[in-house]
């Protein structure tokens, strides 16, 4: 069952979309709408609910913060229906023309990605609308290519998949903590009220909350290294740190999504730095 709701944040509108096969989604991802800017597509699955949702619009661009397909997914019938300009960073504009490997819970939740050629590649460091300015930022980490929107005169900060949780369980493949780290950093020194995550928007404590997430994921990366130096493997990293993988989740998602992927991130990293 397709679910969709939407939400007001002051001026900004979203709509939280997902799907249900058994209930209500286990995971939903939200598209803002704020002065003729839409920010992100959403997934594939949900492509003619989004398009019910900004049929009364004035849409004038959209900004894609990264090419995961429920952020991406719907370029092209937007590009289709609406004479608009459709950005985003040199990586996302890259990333979107190409195949991108999914898991089956990806396709079964948002959808197979949709190659496009309609993202175009932004080069500046702000995307102004006819009442707000949105400073852009890299937040690598979760995505190579992941970008922020923050409006410093409103406090908003649209922070795409950087947040989510204060704490994490499983990684992607392709992700890197000490990257997620920095990115954090960079964004709790913003002087925010509202945090637009899109998987989770945070009214009121957004800050504190980041802090939390920055806290957990650098006692997490101190312990992994501690005991990689000790000439563990990850697995028995795994278990050293009392963290128990989560099979279901990782034989159904091809081993994509799992807790093992936050150790071999941090291992990762440590033989990059």
């Amino acid at each position: 069952m397709h679910y969709t709701k939407r939400h007001q944040f002051g001026p900004i509108e979203s709509l939280q979309m997902g799907v249900g096969y058994f209930g209500p989604p286990p995971v939903s991802v939200h598209s803002f709408y704020i002065d003729g800017l839409l920010i992100d597509t959403g997934p594939p699955k949900l492509g003619n609910e989004l398009l019910q949702w900004l049929d009364k619009k004035a849409l004038q661009q959209v900004f894609i913060t990264h090419h995961h397909e429920d952020h991406s997914g719907n370029v092209n019938p937007i590009s289709s229906q609406f004479d608009v300009p459709i950005y985003g960073s040199l990586g996302c504009s890259e990333l979107v023309q190409g195949k991108v490997g999914t898991s089956l819970p990806q396709k079964l939740f948002w959808g197979t990605p949709v190659f496009t050629d309609r993202v175009m590649a932004y080069n500046k460091t702000a995307l102004s609308t006819a009442k707000y300015n949105f400073e852009l930022i890299p937040i690598p980490g979760h995505a190579e290519d992941q970008v922020a929107l923050f409006e410093a005169n409103q406090g908003w900060l649209f922070s795409a998949d950087a947040f989510v949780s204060p704490q994490i369980k499983y990684f992607m493949k392709k992700e890197s903590m000490a990257q997620q780290i920095e990115s954090l950093k960079k964004m709790v020194a913003l002087d925010f009220d509202l945090l637009l995550c899109c998987h989770n928007p945070i009214t009121k404590g957004g800050r504190v909350l980041l802090q939390q997430k920055i806290d957990h994921l650098e006692a997490y990366y101190g312990s992994v290294v501690y005991y990689h130096q000790k000439g563990q493997s990850p697995r028995q990293i795994l278990k050293s740190i009392g963290v128990k993988e989560r099979w279901l989740q990782y034989f159904f998602s091809g081993g994509n999504m799992c807790a093992i992927n936050m150790v071999k991130a941090v291992i990762r990293d440590e033989q990059n730095r």
